[in-house]
């Protein structure tokens, strides 16, 4: 899901516990109901008003991207941290 929070990108990644049962043959995000990703966008849009701040949910993408998105991350983490112990 790419997230802009208070004006910075915060992708949040949709996933599902593979020892569930129920959810555990879902394998994008475009299998969920239509109205749950409703309800995610609403959460994520609306948990950060009490503290007077925006959150702009973009859009959902596929499995593909969120598995870039965690590369990059797992990459820029080891780039932050490569000197330290």
């Amino acid at each position: 899901m790419r997230m802009i929070d208070n004006n910075e990108a915060d992708d949040k990644i949709i996933a599902v516990a593979q020892n569930d049962m129920s959810v555990n043959h879902i394998n994008d995000v475009s299998e969920l109901p239509a109205h749950f990703i409703l309800q995610l966008q609403n959460f994520f849009e609306d948990y950060k008003k009490l503290e007077n701040k925006e959150v702009k949910v973009n859009e959902f993408q596929d499995v593909e991207t969120a598995i870039q998105i965690i590369k990059k991350a797992i990459t820029d983490y080891q780039n932050e941290f490569k000197n330290q112990n």
